[in-house]
């Protein structure tokens, strides 16, 4: 299967956490010096890649600010269309890629897909995934075939591991804000499966950036071999 390098982006806490939960605000993990790094991060990449929770939680325009060249398409896993029209990302403007919304052919009503495409998106039709998703790999082909080389995937959590138990994550970028957001605090990753240290995803090739207040590591994604 041809497909884009993957490389997860994101912000955590000193234990893990990306945020505070739906119910609360925004917790914004990233300093000044971090979000200039996750701009450009985005202006060097084909395309930027949320999941629905993630878009309706925070909003994001997903676009590369501060930056000069293409701005990336703007991607989101939505399996059901729950995208509302009135996203921030499907305001008319000439500064921002297209937006793509990828949704499991079996959920996505024709109304719905309708509503968004008059709103500006470009709808695609995928498999769904055993765990009721969209199926990644559909997803990542989808996009290939759609001059996608370079993928850069910002969350949230489950999105994150979806990738990671996908094995379809080739790269990391994570800054790390110098607190703790404690139980309060949402986890960046879900399970993994995790049963052994030997069995630990891990980053190599790490080089690690001191960005302000935090620091960012960046590295290649090892995955443990696989059991027969």
């Amino acid at each position: 299967m041809a497909r884009p390098l993957v490389t997860l982006h994101f912000a955590q806490s000193l234990d893990g956490r990306i945020g505070l939960g739906p119910d609360a605000e925004r917790a914004l993990l990233s300093c000044e010096e971090g979000t200039v790094c996750a701009h450009r991060a985005r202006s060097e990449s084909d395309a930027v890649l949320v999941g629905i929770e993630t878009l309706l939680h925070d909003d994001p325009l997903l676009t590369a600010r501060g930056t000069a060249g293409v701005q990336p398409l703007r991607v989101v896993l939505d399996s059901a269309l729950r995208l509302p029209v009135t996203a921030r990302l499907l305001t008319p403007t000439a500064q921002a890629g297209e937006v793509i919304v990828l949704a499991r052919a079996d959920r996505a009503g024709a109304e719905r897909r309708r509503a968004l495409e008059q709103a500006g998106a470009r709808v695609v039709l995928v498999p769904a995934d055993p765990e009721g998703g969209v199926s990644l790999p559909e997803v990542l082909e989808a996009l290939h075939e759609r001059g996608v080389r370079r993928l850069l995937v910002e969350g949230g959590a489950r999105v994150l591991t979806s990738f990671l138990r996908a094995r379809l994550a080739d790269r990391a970028e994570v800054e790390v804000a110098p607190l703790w957001l404690g139980g309060e605090g949402m986890p960046a990753l879900g399970a993994l499966g995790v049963r052994g240290i030997a069995q630990a995803v891990r980053l190599e090739a790490t080089e690690l950036e001191r960005l302000g207040s935090s620091f960012l590591m960046r590295g290649t994604i090892a995955y443990p071999a696989q059991r027969h």
